[in-house]
């Protein structure tokens, strides 16, 4: 998700240090770590989607927003990162070739356009999640049809916003793009930030209320997964916007392998998200261990316990009114019986 990786391919980029000659083994170390990039991001996504096209358990609504993320970053990974490791290699002069301008505005166009649209979808998730928790009534009325018509308002949101960037960007400046682009990916981390510290207080301090204790464990959970999904996606952002605010705000000088890292960082956010969902989410890990192991998977030690305590709650309710029914009609016999006796003598 490097939206300010074009910069590496123009003269805009002439504040960044090139002083120092690039040395073959950074080179090597930082093409290696972005070629693994590619591997993990393209396999763990396309796995993914694979496993939600066929199996139906996976096909709920809570999960259309995630589906939706996995896509983005599987095109990011496809089409964005090739081309970001072919400009490294070129760099570090490990690869000869040319560098065409239509490669350069491909590049800039599907860079752009994708990776903003994995952080509005992170943004999208935490609303998703924040109206779940907080009106947890309402949110289940929502159907499949207004979860279309949120995807379709956020690929419409994405559009917008990448054609403005790109407008700017050739048009004018890249330095003015950028003065835009850092507070709206600044109100949109907070965003993010916001709905999940919201969140994170109704868990610890409120209640939700429900007549189903085990679909609110497993919603509870999910949460907390994809908590966790908006949280890396936003930290992974932040030293990006703070490398482009340093170079093209303050005009600070920073040498490019450093802003390799952080594009290492901000890639590497596609390919954690598959392993969240592998591990924190029943039906991802029970899809993935039918995939791969032919059998179902171990359940979760928590998940157990906490579904067996509330089924046994459940069922030895009636039980005990059972015996406190039973035992109080005992004693109005014993008592009934006491009185017979004292009649009698």
């Amino acid at each position: 998700m490097n939206t300010t990786a074009a910069a590496n391919f123009s003269s805009d980029y002439a504040t960044v240090s090139s002083r120092i000659v690039p040395s073959t083994a950074e080179g090597i170390a930082l093409c290696t770590a972005f070629i693994l990039s590619f591997v993990f991001i393209v396999v763990g996504n396309l796995l993914t989607i694979v496993l939600f096209a066929v199996n139906k358990r996976l096909r709920k609504k809570s999960l259309f927003l995630v589906i939706n993320m996995a896509f983005v970053d599987l095109m990011l990974g496809t089409l964005s990162l090739p081309i970001y490791i072919y400009s490294v290699e070129r760099r570090f002069q490990l690869w000869k070739g040319g560098w065409s301008m239509s490669l350069k505005i491909f590049y800039t166009i599907v860079d752009v356009f994708f990776s903003q649209a994995s952080l509005i979808s992170a943004a999208f998730i935490s609303g998703e999640r924040f109206y779940a928790i907080y009106w947890p009534f309402k949110h289940r009325t929502l159907s499949m049809r207004a979860y279309r018509i949120i995807v379709v308002i956020l690929w419409a949101l994405t559009l917008l916003i990448a054609t403005s960037w790109s407008t700017s960007y050739y048009l004018i400046s890249y330095k003015r793009a950028v003065f835009v682009w850092t507070p709206y990916v600044l109100i949109l981390i907070f965003s993010i930030c916001g709905c999940n510290i919201c969140i994170w207080r109704k868990f610890r301090h409120g209640s939700i209320a429900s007549q189903q204790p085990n679909r609110d464990l497993l919603n509870k959970r999910l949460t907390k997964t994809l908590m966790l999904v908006a949280i890396l996606a936003s930290l992974s952002w932040l030293p990006l916007v703070t490398f482009n605010c340093l170079i093209y705000v303050f005009d600070v000088q920073i040498p490019r392998k450093f802003y390799d890292l952080v594009n290492i960082i901000n890639y590497s956010n596609s390919f954690a998200n598959p392993v969240l969902y592998a591990l924190r989410i029943p039906e991802f890990r029970e899809a993935w261990a039918l995939c791969f192991l032919r059998k179902p998977a171990a359940p979760n030690i928590e998940d157990t316990l906490s579904r067996n305590k509330e089924a046994l709650a459940i069922v030895l309710k009636p039980v005990g009114e059972l015996r406190t029914s039973r035992t109080e009609t005992n004693h109005l016999q014993l008592a009934f019986e006491q009185e017979v006796l004292d009649t009698k003598l």
